[in-house]
Formats: structure tokens, sequence, C-alpha cells
């Protein structure tokens, strides 16, 4: 694999209108897109960022409850997706779709963990994850909002080998991968879902995708169509913001 097993990897998004998403988010970020075709359909959108690949977007898929609304999902990176499904699923985790392969590109599952929590796994073959990541426009972080953390790190840890340290604020964790490159290896957050949420919320990883500056671009969103969730507030040496896109998928800025 060109990543450490267990690394988050990718993202996509699904959605019911992907006109509307590719244009909020080429608007946004200045990404460009190219359609992959399918057998099964639709087209899967890749995105780039300076030609180099970042991100993806799906079409809702069909049998899906009117009601779901857009939604990112960040996929760990694995060696093999069948025996980490299975591993997940001893853990205490729930398989929402068994391994299966995805054309050459390879092999795909989603799980949810103990609280609830989905993500997907991806076993690389011809597609080996995004090629940039924490650059302006790229995925930099993905964090776990539960309210069972005491249920939620020991199954990751299990699955996935993370190690979980204390983060920079009080209940504030972090995982992170022996194997990856570099002093930094940290791989993503997890915490207690924030007062004020409301309950019928479902517990949820949400992507940061970096940016220049998080006020520019918070504004830029809105003007694209897109809501404020989360006004963009001090971070340590940055700042974060929460956005929902024009179509409904949450996701967060971050910039340094």
């Amino acid at each position: 694999m060109r990543y450490p097993n267990g690394l988050f990897g990718w993202a996509d998004l699904m959605t019911r209108d992907p006109g509307r998403a590719i244009e909020f988010y080429e608007g946004l970020f200045g990404w460009t897109h190219v359609d992959q075709p399918t057998p099964m359909g639709p087209p899967y959108t890749q995105f780039f960022k300076d030609g180099q690949l970042v991100c993806g977007l799906s079409p809702m898929m069909p049998g899906v409850p009117e009601e779901v609304g857009a939604f990112w999902t960040s996929y760990v990176l694995v060696e093999d997706a069948d025996a980490t499904a299975a591993a997940a699923e001893a853990a205490g985790g729930t398989i929402s779709m068994p391994p299966m392969d995805v054309m050459d590109q390879g092999r795909m599952a989603m799980l949810a963990d103990p609280t609830g929590a989905a993500v997907g796994l991806w076993q690389p073959a011809a597609h080996q994850g995004a090629d940039v990541f924490n650059a302006p426009g790229s995925m930099t972080w993905n964090e776990l909002q539960t309210r069972d953390i005491g249920a939620a790190l020991p199954f990751y840890e299990t699955v996935f080998g993370w190690e979980w340290d204390d983060g920079p604020n009080p209940g504030y964790y972090v995982a992170n991968i022996a194997a990856k490159e570099g002093d930094d290896k940290s791989n993503a957050g997890a915490m207690t879902t924030p007062p004020g949420v409301p309950d019928e919320a479902p517990n949820v990883w949400m992507v940061y995708f970096a940016v220049e500056d998080c006020d520019t671009s918070m504004a830029a969103a809105e003007g694209l169509g897109g809501e404020v969730f989360l006004p963009a507030m001090e971070m340590g040496p940055g700042k974060f913001g929460g956005l929902i896109d024009p179509t409904g998928g949450m996701f967060l800025l971050g910039s340094m």
C-alpha cells in the first residue's frame, strides 16, 4: 500500500444533487473534477486540486430513505478489508455493507463502531487514496464526535491498532499510527459530542479540509450557498469552523 494500514486516506460525499455540490466545492476550494464511469449506473466523481487527487463524490444510492440527507464518509486504508471487517464485528461494531470489490480500484466495506458512528474501509488496488493531505483544499483531519467515548476508543485501538494520547484540550484524544512517516504520527481525533447537539443527531465522524484562511473561506462558502453551523474559532495556532453545503453535507475547515 502507498500509505500505512489504519490511515484515513480518502473521503467522499454522497448527495442527491451532484451538480449543485460540484459547483459549490469547486467554487470554494478551486477543485476540478473528472467523472469516472461505473458499471452500475451514474459516474463517480473525483475531485482534484492543482492536478492532485483529493476526494470524491457519488450520487445517493437507490433505496436510501428520503429523509437521509447528503453526507461525507471518511475511509480508513487497510491491507485486508475482509479481515478488518471481521475484527470490527468481533469488537462490537456493525457491518452495514460487507466487503465488496469496486472494479479494479480496490475493495471497500462500511461499518459502524459500537456507538453507531459510521466509517468506511478501503483496501487499495488501482486507487491508493488521495494524493495530498494537509495542503489547502485537501483533507487535513478526521474527528469522531460520540456520546460514549469510553466505548469508542478501545474499538478503534483493537480494529486499527491506533494508539490514543491525550489531545491539546481536556477530553480530546488523538489517535496515532506508529508506522506513519515523519515525526507527526497523528491520524485522527475523538471527543464527546459537544453540548447543544440535538439528541437525535447521530454519533459521527467529521472530515476537515485545510484552507489558507478560515474566515475568508467561511465567508466564501456562504456566498456560494453554504450554511455555517459552527462559526470560525481559534484552535491552537489556527482556526476551524463548520459548514453545511447546499445539498446538506456537513464538513469542517481548518487553517494553521
